[in-house]
């Protein structure tokens, strides 16, 4: 057969071109033409958009919820189109998204609950190295501290005058106190029965003069006057019964009381005072 009657091979050697069938390459290989090696050019774009595709739903499922119960029906509904029995789940749940846009961090030490746990560790030393758990009292409360001190350690019964022999008590609490510079309420309390003296009308002003000869100790010993408070109950705020003899006496009591919000008040202005004012203060 002469050259012109050869019959003409398609060969897909462009991008492009459908791609010869086998009969066609065999042909192609027999006459010497070159034949296309490979998969044929679309797939490249096939292969792309397949990645995309596959990287776009994992996105979706990535930001879903997946509701337990759909979760169990549509696996079920799978296992018995092929024929397969029922899964029982039992407790389990099927993975669900984790939500990133809300991290909780935990928070650090207060520094007010750090302050006050230092004032109740030095009253409770306080009063441990001077044995007197018997009428010093320590609260380490949500609210403050509470210092609790029944009135046989300081006052004879209805007076309000400090005993010079237990006056040191609170000498010795207010040199202690005056370097922790958090303000302090000095309040007064009483049991129910009522007082027969000629100085004192009610127990309310009997626990307001006590607690006043307190805050004034305080006060001699270095305590600003304006960060000592005094308040007077009377027998209106009783801690224990007063059907009892030992419930009314620690009832009559002298309470130092350290705030938890008068020290964050504290730690708040300390910090505004130490705090660089401008560039004069670098």
């Amino acid at each position: 057969m002469s050259a012109a009657a050869q019959p003409e091979i398609p060969v897909a050697n462009k991008v492009g071109q459908r791609d010869p069938d086998p009969q066609h390459e065999a042909l192609a290989g027999a006459a010497g033409l070159p034949v296309q090696e490979g998969a044929p050019s679309w797939m490249i774009t096939f292969g792309d958009m397949m990645s995309l595709l596959l990287t776009f739903f994992i996105l979706l499922f990535s930001m879903s919820e997946i509701e337990v119960e759909k979760f169990r029906q549509a696996a079920n509904s799978l296992h018995e189109g092929f024929g397969e029995s029922t899964i029982d789940f039992g407790d389990a749940r099927p993975p669900t998204a984790i939500d990133t846009s809300y991290v909780e961090v935990p928070a650090g030490p207060d520094p007010a609950d750090e302050k006050l746990d230092e004032i109740a560790s030095l009253l409770q030393q306080f009063v441990e190295d001077n044995d007197l758990q018997q009428n010093l009292v320590v609260d380490r409360a949500e609210d403050g501290v509470h210092l609790q001190i029944r009135d046989v350690a300081l006052f004879q019964p209805g007076n309000a005058e400090i005993e010079a022999n237990t006056a040191w008590i609170v000498e010795q609490l207010g040199r202690i106190m005056i370097g922790v510079d958090v303000p302090v309420t000095v309040a007064g309390h009483t049991d129910n029965v009522p007082i027969s003296s000629s100085r004192y009308e009610s127990n309310w002003e009997l626990s307001a003069a006590r607690a006043a000869g307190v805050a004034r100790t305080l006060v001699a010993m270095g305590h600003l006057p304006s960060e000592v408070q005094v308040t007077a109950f009377g027998e209106h705020q009783p801690i224990d019964t007063n059907d009892t003899a030992e419930g009314r006496s620690r009832n009559r009591r002298v309470e130092l009381f350290y705030s938890k919000q008068s020290v964050d008040q504290a730690i708040e202005q300390n910090g505004e005072q130490e705090a660089p004012d401008g560039p004069e203060a670098r």
